[in-house]
């Protein structure tokens, strides 16, 4: 995980889910705060990630269904997902420094 790069700054947690389309649906904006990205496939099917839009079936980061996961605490953009037969939940955990 990255350094908070100075005084005044905590990290806090914002988790959600995203319900994945079989075209490209947003799973995560862009954030330039962002410290980590947790995403953890809550389906029965496989989801494909992308840094970046659009997602494509077959291509990008492969979430196995039933727990596949992937984390992230380089890339600041958004992420993209997709899936075959669309409808299908993607669980987001996203950590981010927060000015106080």
């Amino acid at each position: 995980m990255r350094e908070l790069g100075g005084k005044g700054k905590v990290p806090f947690a914002t988790n959600t889910g995203v319900t994945v389309g079989s075209s490209s649906t947003v799973a995560l904006a862009l954030n330039h705060q962002r410290l980590e990205a947790i995403f953890v496939n809550d389906s029965d099917e496989v989801i494909y990630l992308f840094r970046g839009t659009p997602a494509v079936l077959n291509q990008g980061i492969r979430l196995n269904a039933s727990g596949g996961s992937y984390i992230e605490d380089v890339y600041l953009g958004a992420f993209t997902a997709i899936c075959a037969s669309g409808s299908k939940v993607l669980t987001v955990s996203e950590t981010e420094a927060e000015t106080i």
